[in-house]
């Protein structure tokens, strides 16, 4: 199986998650500012879970799974520790809908990577299933390299990309402008500050 790496928007989408254990709480803590409508199929929860349910954060329906309850849902996520009941997960899956098995990725057609984010800035590393500790070691090396001043980076990079491309500037000035905002001296916020004011001052004349 070839995976397609892929940004998702799932803002407002139904997503069922069978399962209320850690493997569930892992997956309900990644998507709990994708503005997704999280379903949790279980008979008994997590801890952290029932916070977020108390919340209002996640509707949890305390039972058994049957196939109705995947009904319109846009993503299914497998994710007990009792082998039948994930067979008839992926059983009763829509042939439409996205589907996780976190016991056995490649009967779904979805793996989750290890993944952090800094602002904007995005960062997932996939072994394709072979090495979750692998993915898990990289994340660590990367989470150091790209700490929590490329938040501010990446948002000084999006402000003033908007200011070029709305500029008069020619197309070749204007890439030769974004290129040397990728050198690292930018990162220094009071440079990013006097850049922007420079910016402003000189392209929006």
């Amino acid at each position: 199986m070839t995976l397609t790496p892929l940004m998702i928007d799932l803002g407002g989408k139904k997503v069922v998650i069978v399962g209320g254990g850690r493997v569930a709480e892992r997956r309900v803590q990644n998507l709990l500012e994708s503005g997704a409508l999280l379903t949790v199929i279980s008979p008994e929860i997590e801890e952290k879970i029932h916070s977020l349910w108390e919340k209002g954060l996640l509707n949890w329906r305390q039972k058994y799974f049957e196939a109705e309850d995947l009904d319109n849902a846009f993503l299914i996520i497998v994710a007990t520790n009792n082998s039948v009941v994930n067979q008839s997960v992926v059983q009763a899956t829509p042939p439409n809908s996205l589907l996780s098995v976190a016991s056995d990725a490649n009967q779904g057609n979805v793996q989750f990577p290890a993944h952090f984010k800094q602002g904007k800035l995005s960062v997932s590393i996939s072994t394709n299933g072979a090495s979750p500790l692998l993915s898990a070691k990289i994340k660590k090396h990367l989470h150091t390299i790209y700490d929590e001043n490329y938040g501010d980076y990446v948002d000084f990079l999006y402000e003033s990309r908007q200011l070029i491309k709305h500029s008069a500037l020619a197309k070749k000035e204007q890439k030769l402008l974004l290129k040397d905002l990728l050198r690292e001296d930018f990162l220094n916020k009071d440079k990013q500050r006097k850049k922007l004011v420079c910016l402003k001052g000189d392209i929006l004349k």
